[in-house]
């Protein structure tokens, strides 16, 4: 039984691993995102040089966190136009014709796609780290603990972001309008819906808004650098103001939060999925 499960799941992961790289997708988003990591880092490390040594602060694993909040976008837009593609360019029907169910498509997307997103985060921790200690010349290094720990927190947030988009393309079909709504809801959407959970009075309506996916994400990456840069005391006001949040919960809850997220829109993208009509 599980050895038949083994082969159901794996030729769909290596039919989709071959997909992927079979194109330019994956590395035409790289780039950018490797690129965003060396000046956001490297702007960090020319801020944390500027201080005295005795004020400087590791604020290199600052702008780390902040590459991999912006890295996600990125995998959650390869896992869309994934998925989607396929329905934009008809290859879908032959790939459901060759694979036993539906099901075992979906999650290979999503699989495929974390794979993607996990990479992403780590080219970013890796450029953004060389670009950073370049620029500081190495004057306020993060320990390696809370670096090494900042770098596998985003790369989780990165995976689920690209499962997420795989799951949401998948499920939306149409890849223009999949990818254009996405997008809305990361940049406006989720601000609007935010800023309208913390006017409201009662604290815990407030502090809802840690929950959003986005947030969840962002505040995942940024509980540890935030906690090494102004102390446990101050860190989770820190988290708040840069996440834009009220009340954020531990890292390891806001990324159980993102990763019920993931698995939402995946039961959503297989329910809609299995019902569609490819012909």
């Amino acid at each position: 039984m599980a050895g038949g499960v083994r082969v159901a799941i794996g030729a769909p992961i290596r039919a989709e691993f071959r997909k992927v790289a079979s194109t330019k997708l994956w590395w035409g988003l790289l780039i950018p995102s490797a690129l965003l990591s060396i000046m956001i880092n490297v702007f960090g490390g020319v801020f944390t040089a500027a201080f005295t040594e005795s004020e400087r602060l590791p604020l290199l694993l600052g702008s780390v966190a902040y590459s991999l909040g912006l890295t996600t976008v990125f995998a959650a837009v390869h896992g869309v136009v994934a998925a989607a593609g396929e329905y934009r360019h008809r290859t879908v029907t032959t790939t459901y014709l060759t694979t036993r169910g539906r099901g075992p498509v979906l999650l290979s997307k999503m699989l495929v796609s974390a794979g993607v997103g996990g990479c992403y985060a780590a080219v970013t921790v890796v450029a953004g780290v060389i670009a950073g200690a370049a620029a500081d010349g190495g004057v306020a290094f993060p320990g390696a603990g809370p670096l090494a720990a900042t770098a596998l927190i985003g790369i989780a947030v990165s995976a689920l972001w690209g499962a997420l988009g795989a799951a949401f393309g998948t499920a939306v079909s149409n890849q223009v309008g999949a990818l254009v709504s996405l997008l809305l809801y990361l940049m406006v959407g989720e601000l609007l819906i935010g800023a309208l959970l913390q006017a409201a009075d009662p604290q815990a309506v407030r502090s809802l808004s840690s929950y959003l996916p986005g947030n969840a994400g962002e505040v995942a990456v940024y509980g540890i650098p935030a906690n090494e840069i102004a102390g446990p005391a101050t860190g989770p006001q820190v988290v708040e103001l840069l996440a834009g949040v009220t009340d954020p919960p531990a890292w390891s809850v806001a990324l159980l939060v993102l990763a019920a997220w993931t698995a939402a829109a995946g039961v959503v993208g297989w329910l809609v999925a299995g019902r569609r009509d490819i012909t």
